[in-house]
């Protein structure tokens, strides 16, 4: 959605400083993604630079990211560095985003069909994940 055409409709509608905003964004959006899938590949198939920001922590790296694949998937769901994963698991606050989300469409998360007290907990409102879980 964020084409040459796009971005020119947003240049002419408010300026420069919405299309810097929304070039940065896309951009940013697209590392993301990079990231991610880096994390998911081995040593050898990721460019060297990657594999040393996964080293400093600048981007999530193997190990960390490999804990979210692990059932019943209930945390560790930040895909760009991490940093943020032992907050948000503690809060409770993807449980509370799952929750919000059924609320709206009847959408269960995938982690409610693998632990069913997973689900029960969120229904009432216990969001913060265990010590264990994360």
């Amino acid at each position: 959605p964020f084409g040459p055409v796009t971005m020119a409709a947003i240049s002419l509608l408010t300026g420069p400083f919405a299309t810097f905003f929304f070039t940065m964004f896309c951009v940013f959006e697209i590392l993301s993604q990079e990231f991610h899938k880096w994390s998911h590949m081995t040593l050898s198939q990721t460019p060297k630079w990657a594999n040393q920001l996964q080293n400093l922590g600048l981007t999530i790296s193997r190990g960390p990211h490999a804990q979210h694949h692990i059932a019943p998937y209930d945390g560790n769901y930040c895909i760009i560095s991490g940093v943020c994963n032992p907050v948000l698991d503690k809060t409770g606050f993807f449980r509370w985003v799952e929750h919000v989300v059924y609320k709206l469409n009847g959408v269960e998360s995938n982690a409610w069909k693998l632990d069913p007290e997973l689900k029960a907990k969120t229904l009432r409102g216990e969001y913060a994940l265990e010590a264990s879980s994360q």
